[in-house]
C-alpha cells in the first residue's frame, strides 16, 4: 500500500474468523439482511434466523447487476434488461432500457425524488424516477460506464468506466447533472467508486490493481493505495484487479474497504490511511472470486460474497471509536 507518509500493515479492524453462511452467489448487497444473486433469482438471507427468502426468482435474465435503496431492490441485465420491486409490497416493474450490459445501479433520493441511475455500456448514464420509470435524463459519457454513485449529501455525482478518467458531476436543486471535474485514476479501467459518509471524500477502485482516494476540496489525490496481490506482483492486473470499494457508512467507524478480483480484500484507515488488515478468504494456495462487499449500514459488520458463501465479519467498532491521542491546532 502507498499513502502519504508511512503505512501499518495487519491491523486488527475485523474480528477473526468470519461467520460462513453457505450460500452459493454470484453478486451480493447488503442492508439489515444480506441481498444477493444467484443465477436467475435473488434472494435474502436473514443473518440472524439464517433463514433466505426469494426476492426476485424465475427472472428471463441472469442480474448482471443489482441494488436496493430507498426500499426498492433493483436487477439489470446483459441485454439492458431491467427489473424493480418494492421490498414493502407486491408491486414490480419488468422492462428494457436499451442499449447494451447494464453495468451498474444505485438508488438514492436526491433532487427531491428517488433515482435510479442505470450504467450501461453504451456511453451512458440514464437516470429514471421511482417508482413510475420515468426517464429523466440520460447523462452521456466518452467510454462505457462501469459504476456511479451519488454523494449521501445527494449533491455530487461520480461516475467511472472503461478508461483511466474519473467524471465528477454536480446536481443542481432542480434536478440536472453538470459535470464539473475530470480526474486520472491510475492507468486503467475503473470497476467502482464510492463516497464517504460526509459528502467530502470519494474512493475509485481500478483493474490495474489500485484504490485512489480524493477530496471534494482538491484535485490532488488524498490516497493511493494498492491491493496485496498488486504489492506481491502475483498476477498483479489478474489476480489484484480492484474491483469494488466501499467506505463505511455511519457512525464513527471511518474504514474503507475493497476487493481483488480472487482471494483478498483490504480495509484501511479511511481517517489516515497509514494502516490496513488484508484478510484472504481462500484456504492456503487456492484462489477463490470475491463476488461482492458490503458494509451493514450500522457499520458494525462486512459482508463479503465469494462463489461458495457469505462471510460475515465483526467490526471492531470499539477501537474504531478509541483514539489513541488528539490534537487541537
Amino acid at each position: 500500500m502507498t499513502a502519504a507518509g508511512t503505512h501499518r500493515d495487519d491491523i486488527g479492524f475485523l474480528r477473526l474468523p468470519a461467520t460462513k453462511y453457505a450460500q452459493r452467489t454470484t453478486i451480493q448487497h447488503c442492508r439489515k439482511e444480506v441481498i444477493f444473486v444467484n443465477q436467475n433469482s435473488v434472494s435474502i438471507l436473514n443473518t440472524e434466523t439464517q433463514q433466505t427468502t426469494h426476492a426476485l426468482q424465475g427472472l428471463t435474465f441472469s442480474p448482471t447487476s443489482m441494488t436496493t435503496g430507498c426500499g426498492y431492490l433493483a436487477a439489470g441485465g446483459q441485454r439492458s434488461e431491467l427489473m424493480i420491486r418494492q421490498l414493502s409490497s407486491t408491486w414490480f416493474a419488468h422492462t428494457v432500457v436499451g442499449g447494451s450490459i447494464n453495468n451498474a445501479m444505485s438508488i438514492s433520493k436526491h433532487a427531491g425524488s428517488t433515482r435510479l441511475l442505470i450504467c450501461n455500456n453504451d456511453q451512458t448514464i440514464k437516470v429514471y424516477s421511482l417508482p413510475d420509470l420515468h426517464l429523466v435524463t440520460t447523462i452521456p459519457l466518452p467510454t462505457a460506464v462501469n459504476y456511479a454513485s451519488v454523494s449521501p449529501d445527494g449533491r455530487k455525482l461520480l461516475a467511472v468506466g472503461d478508461t483511466s478518467e474519473v467524471f465528477l458531476f454536480n446536481i443542481s436543486a432542480s434536478g440536472s447533472y453538470e459535470r464539473i471535474g475530470t480526474m486520472t485514476a491510475t492507468s486503467d479501467a475503473g470497476f467502482s467508486c464510492s463516497w464517504n459518509q460526509s459528502s467530502e471524500r470519494f474512493a475509485v477502485a481500478s483493474q490495474d490493481g489500485y484504490v485512489s482516494v480524493w477530496d471534494i476540496r482538491s484535485t490532488n489525490k488524498l490516497a493511493q493505495l494498492a491491493s496485496k496481490q498488486v504489492c506481491h506482483d502475483v498476477n498483479p492486473q489478474v489476480k489484484g484487479a480492484c474491483r469494488c470499494v466501499k467506505f463505511s457508512p455511519s457512525g464513527s467507524i471511518d474504514l474503507l474497504v475493497f476487493s481483488e478480483h480472487v482471494s483478498y480484500f483490504n480495509v484501511v484507515d479511511a481517517r489516515t490511511f497509514d494502516g490496513r488488515q488484508s484478510v484472504s478468504v481462500s484456504p492456503a494456495g487456492l484462489d477463490q472470486h470475491i463476488s461482492g462487499i458490503a458494509f451493514a449500514p450500522d457499520s458494525k459488520s462486512l459482508f463479503v460474497g465469494t462463489e461458495s458463501s457469505i462471510l460475515e465479519y465483526s467490526v471492531d467498532a470499539l477501537m474504531r471509536r478509541s483514539f489513541p491521542y488528539g490534537s487541537l491546532n
